[in-house]
């Protein structure tokens, strides 16, 4: 029997025990992880704007089910009386495209739900979305964090029309080289969020400069290895916008 056994491993062939084992073994711990992953699934499918906000809500909460991908994150930090939630979905309702759009719940510091807001975008992938680089030109949460390719973060809190009141902007394009495309949503007296067609349709790019006094918003783009693109938008009396001057800047000439 033991010369079977020696014969048998010789010729490549293991004996009828550990050939089960080797299939047993990794079928349990298949059987098992779908199991858990199935359960914590069924325990978050259901996204309810009035959510218990626990501290696991400050930290991302990632299910994948269905073809469907749903990120979402709490901030209470970005403001000083609201606080905002913010929910990526990604589907992939056919096999050949993805559609995705955010969902933007505003609350006061209370948790009364004010409102909430449909947004599309366009990311190549759900691992794009990145939470932790939000910002505030409030409350200065990554207020001073460098902006490359006018990439200042996927949701910015900020005051764009310089009226003392909270407003967003959410990504709604990824770019090119230029930079990022960005959708604002100005807050009324009612405290709902309206959308801004010319600072989203006309604006192009995220200001890089704010100046209250003149109710202006300064963007910056690149135009080649010298030349930098400077445009001036400014809000009127009526609550209107228009671009205020345009020009192109020779950095590699400029006088200091």
């Amino acid at each position: 029997m033991n010369e079977d056994r020696l014969r048998a491993w010789s010729m490549g062939l293991k004996p009828r025990m550990d050939y089960k084992m080797k299939w047993i073994i990794p079928l349990l711990l298949t059987i098992f992880i779908f199991a858990c992953s199935d359960n914590e699934t069924e325990n978050n499918s259901t996204f309810n704007s009035q959510d218990s906000l626990t501290k696991k809500s400050f930290t991302d909460t990632v299910v994948i089910k269905d073809s469907t991908v749903v990120k979402e994150r709490f901030y209470d930090n970005l403001s000083y009386t609201n606080n905002f939630k913010l929910i990526y979905y990604e589907r992939d309702r056919t096999g050949e495209y993805l559609i995705h759009y955010w969902t933007i719940l505003v609350y006061d510091k209370k948790m009364n739900l004010l409102d909430s807001i449909i947004q599309p975008v366009y990311v190549l992938y759900s691992n794009w979305i990145d939470f932790e680089k939000s910002r505030s030109f409030i409350t200065g949460v990554n207020k001073n964090k460098i902006a490359p390719d006018n990439y200042y973060g996927d949701f910015v809190v900020a005051d764009f029309n310089f009226d003392k009141r909270n407003d967003f902007a959410i990504i709604n394009d990824m770019g090119g080289n230029g930079g990022t495309f960005y959708s604002y949503y100005i807050q009324g007296a009612d405290k709902q969020f309206a959308l801004d067609s010319f600072l989203t349709d006309s604006m192009t790019y995220f200001p890089a400069e704010f100046n209250s006094k003149n109710k202006t918003l300064v963007t910056y783009t690149h135009a080649g290895a010298c030349w930098l693109g400077e445009h001036i938008y400014q809000i009127g009396t009526v609550n209107k916008w228009s671009e205020l001057s345009h020009r192109q800047i020779d950095v590699c000439n400029e006088k200091e």
